[in-house]
C-alpha cells in the first residue's frame, strides 16, 4: 500500500490516565483500489486497527470524514481532546479534497488541547 496521505492524533490526560493515538493511512493497492488503514488504541502499545478499500475515493473519503468527526466529540466522551501530532502528504496529493478544511481546523482550534 502506498502512504499518499497519513496523519496521526494523540489524546492525553494525566487526570484520566488517557493516552491515546488515532493513525489514518490512505494508499492505493496493487489492484488500483483506494485503501484507508485506521489504528488505534494506547500510546505505545500495539492496539487495533481497521482496513477498508473501494474503488471509489468518495467511499474512503466518507470514512475518513466520520472517523475525524467522531475524534472532534472526545471532549465529551473521554474528557480530553485529540490534537495532530504528525501529518504528511505525496506530493501533487490533493489534500483537501481528503481532509474538510472545517474538520481540520476544528481539530487544531480545540480549546483542549495542550
Amino acid at each position: 500500500m502506498d502512504n499518499i496521505l497519513s496523519l496521526a492524533l494523540e489524546a492525553h490526560s494525566d487526570e484520566h490516565n488517557h493516552h491515546r493515538r488515532y493513525e489514518i493511512i490512505v494508499g492505493r493497492d496493487l489492484l488500483n483500489f483506494w485503501t484507508v488503514s485506521i489504528s488505534y488504541g494506547r500510546v505505545g502499545h500495539r492496539g487495533q486497527e481497521k482496513r477498508f478499500a473501494s474503488r471509489s475515493a468518495d467511499d474512503i473519503k466518507t470514512i475518513i470524514r466520520h472517523r475525524l468527526q467522531r475524534r472532534l466529540s472526545a471532549p465529551n466522551r473521554i474528557g480530553c481532546a485529540y490534537r495532530l501530532v504528525s501529518f504528511d502528504n505525496a506530493s501533487g496529493f490533493e489534500t483537501p479534497a481528503w481532509l474538510p478544511s472545517d474538520l481540520m481546523a476544528k481539530l487544531f482550534a480545540s480549546p483542549y488541547s495542550h
